[in-house]
Parts: structure tokens; sequence; C-alpha cells
């Protein structure tokens, strides 16, 4: 009888122990679903959307002078407008040929004006040429 109860009493401990070490591999797997949900920078920004030379680029300047690419914006916001967007994004870490990827981007037009986009350089020594 005695035997029994320590059998018993081992099989009960070996059985916590074996749910606990579940339950603990659980929760890391939900601690990792959530590092990789969270990864990406919150971001806000606002001023004048600027289309890129030679691409299809959009592009708000940041706070640190960097620019963000919210090429990714659907629907995206018209530079044509000339008004200034506050915007809500994810950083996710990558570099675009035009700056820095934005994703998730949520944005409305500001009542500001945007001073219009200075021509490009190439567009200027093609009229040279032509003229």
């Amino acid at each position: 009888m005695r035997v029994r109860f320590v059998m018993a009493a081992a099989a009960a401990s070996l059985f916590a122990l074996g749910v606990a070490g579940c339950e603990g591999g659980a929760q890391s797997k939900a601690a990792k679903a959530q590092q990789v949900t969270l990864e990406g920078k919150s971001v806000t920004a606002s001023g004048c959307v600027r289309p890129v030379e030679n691409t299809k680029c959009l592009v708000v300047r940041g706070p640190n002078g960097g620019y963000y690419d919210v090429s990714s914006a659907s629907p995206a916001p018209d530079p044509a407008k000339g008004v200034g967007v506050s915007l809500r994004g994810r950083d996710q870490g990558k570099n675009t040929e035009c700056g820095r990827e934005l994703t998730d981007v949520k944005w409305s037009y500001l009542n500001v004006q945007c001073a219009a986009a200075t021509p490009s350089a190439s567009t200027g020594a093609e009229e040279k040429k032509d003229g």
C-alpha cells in the first residue's frame, strides 16, 4: 500500500512537471508571436508629400530630416493637391531607394498648403537642349 502511494505521488509530480513544461512552451510561443507583431516601430509624421524623380515613390520628410517612403499607402495621398498630410505607419527597419519604408500607412490631409514642388534638374536640362 505504501509503495502504491509513493508511486502515485511520483506519477502525479511528473505529470505536474510535464504540464508546467507545456505551459511554459506555450507562453514562450505566445511571447514570440507578440514580438513579431510588435516588431515594427510606430511612426507619426506630418508634412508635404513629394514624388521622387525617376521613381514611383512618394515621400514625406520625417522629424529628423530623413525621408519616409509612404508609397505603400492605399489610397495614396496626391502630391498635386499641394496640401500637407498627417500620417501614421509602421517602420519595419527597411530602407528603399527613396527612404525609410513605412507600412500600414494611415493618413489624412491637413489644412496646410505646401510650396510648389521644384522642377526636376533633368527636365530643365532637356528643355535647354530642345530650345
